[in-house]
């Protein structure tokens, strides 16, 4: 399953915030995929997106740096199950 994780930084533990992921590369327990990471262009925080099956290992990931930034995380589909839903459930497929 995939998960979308953002996070949004705090502007008094921005510097520490940076200072952990320089030290652990913000890399997620094991179990979760690191599929992909974005910062956003002003660094007021970004997206991961992430890849398991166990939902205790997302949330130890979110819980690792949620003293320092502002997490969310949410599943998510990419656009093939999506339709494959849809198509299911009688509804247009594009």
């Amino acid at each position: 399953m995939k998960f979308m994780l953002t996070f949004t930084m705090r502007p008094e533990t921005r510097d520490t915030a940076f200072a952990r992921f320089a030290k652990t590369q913000g890399r997620p327990p094991k179990g979760v995929a690191l599929l992909g990471r974005w910062t956003r262009a002003d660094l007021s925080g970004g997206f991961d997106l992430l890849e398991g099956d166990d939902s205790t290992a997302i949330a130890e990931f979110a819980l690792a740096w949620s003293d320092l930034l502002d997490v969310r995380v949410v599943p998510v589909v990419e656009d093939q199950g999506l339709n494959q839903a849809l198509a299911r459930a009688g509804k247009q497929v594009a």
